[in-house]
């Protein structure tokens, strides 16, 4: 067969449940028969048994060359129960259909399953009519039937949905710690040549006037004391650049030490508007803690964009929204300052682009003459990711 019949339900442990509960019931039901009938049929039972159990085989399950046993040992199984509960006389042939219906539920896709579901119990009906009964009675059979067979259905519907849920929500962790580590590699790389273009340049300069100074020690003391000097304000400059370098570094470990994002964005707020006098309105409704490059990265696009609002744009007030809808957090950086008709990406646009992509997010602003300035940042909420 070309089409596949097997869709038994992706989680494998639940699956498991659900089949070893059914065959027990199942094979204690048909053995219970043959009991009762006095070890009539054993034959047929052993039969149902052993295709039951090949048609449920790793081997079958996961091989596709071996779908049409899947697809083929239902058709052969309830002839073979219809022949052995013909005119047996007991209730147990209705729980074993309804057994064998639910497992084909469970474990065959609908197109396939749904015939064998209802045309086995209109046959069911039509072979073992029960006393007195007419066609009202019958509907009413069905619509009880259908009771039970639509929950079992719309059961592994929604587990195999949970389960691939849980399989992207776990693709995407997996994403964010990829991207969290390139990134954390190119801030890295980045602060490295950083210290090679300053601090190896400041110190080499410095390096140079003490050497000039060692030749000049004796014949001229005064300009070499002054090339001294040189070299002590360079090695300062050094110095306050190693600093620089290493607060960067501890941002990008822990933001802005034990502040949350929440409280992280409001000191930004409190220490601008204390300086500079400008208006802040600010929304935030994020349940989910964000991963510790994720609030890295918020803070320093939020600082960026208040230091364009106030430099660029003349910005009197500056409205920021931190909201979280639908597994996603969406910022929102808004001012009142000039804008423009044309927004020209520079170093900063550019960086703070850079990092919102790679972590997962979306970057993008919008801005008009004399109506302000907005940027905007979607990414992904890293559920089951450990915070920090």
């Amino acid at each position: 067969m070309n089409m596949s019949t097997v869709q038994t339900l992706s989680n494998t442990k639940v699956s498991r449940i659900f089949f070893y509960g059914l065959a027990c019931a199942y094979v204690a039901l048909l053995l219970l028969y043959v009991v009762l009938s006095q070890y009539k049929g054993i034959i047929l039972v052993a039969i149902l048994i052993g295709l039951y159990f090949i048609r449920h085989s790793e081997r079958v399950l996961n091989h596709p060359r071996y779908h049409p046993v899947a697809a083929v040992s239902p058709v052969v199984e309830i002839i073979l129960l219809f022949l052995l509960f013909l005119r047996s006389g007991t209730e147990i042939e209705s729980i074993v259909f309804v057994l064998f219906a639910a497992d084909l539920l469970l474990h065959y896709k609908s197109w396939y399953a749904f015939p064998f579901a209802y045309g086995g119990f209109l046959a069911y009906i039509f072979v073992w009519p029960g006393e007195g009964e007419d066609v009202w009675s019958n509907v009413i059979n069905i619509l009880s039937y259908s009771c039970l067979v639509i929950p079992i259905w719309s059961t592994k519907l929604l587990l195999n949905q949970r389960e691939l849920n849980l399989r992207l929500n776990d693709a995407l962790i997996q994403e964010s710690r990829t991207r969290e580590e390139m990134a954390a590699l190119k801030e890295r790389t980045r602060i490295a040549e950083e210290v090679h273009d300053t601090v190896g340049h400041t110190l080499t300069t410095a390096i140079v006037a003490l050497e000039g100074a060692q030749l000049l020690f004796e014949k001229r003391p005064e300009e070499a004391y002054r090339k001294i000097l040189v070299a002590r304000e360079q090695m300062k400059q050094g110095l306050g650049n190693i600093r620089q370098v290493v607060k960067t570094l501890k941002a990008a470990d822990g933001t802005m030490g034990d502040l949350g994002l929440k409280e992280g964005i409001s000191k930004i707020i409190s220490d601008t508007a204390e300086q500079t006098g400008v208006r802040f309105i600010f929304h935030y409704e994020v349940a989910a803690p964000l991963i510790s490059l994720q609030e890295y990265v918020v803070l320093n696009a939020i600082k960026e964009s208040i230091t364009n609002a106030l430099k660029h744009g003349k910005a009197g007030a500056i409205e920021i929204a931190v909201l979280e809808q639908q597994d996603t957090i969406h910022i929102a950086v808004k001012d009142d300052g000039r804008g423009s008709d044309s927004v020209v990406y520079g170093f900063g646009l550019n960086t703070m682009e850079e990092r919102i992509v790679a972590i997962g997010g979306q970057f993008s602003v919008e801005s008009e003459p004399m109506n302000g300035f907005a940027l905007h940042i979607r990414m992904p909420v890293a559920r089951g990711m450990v915070h920090g």
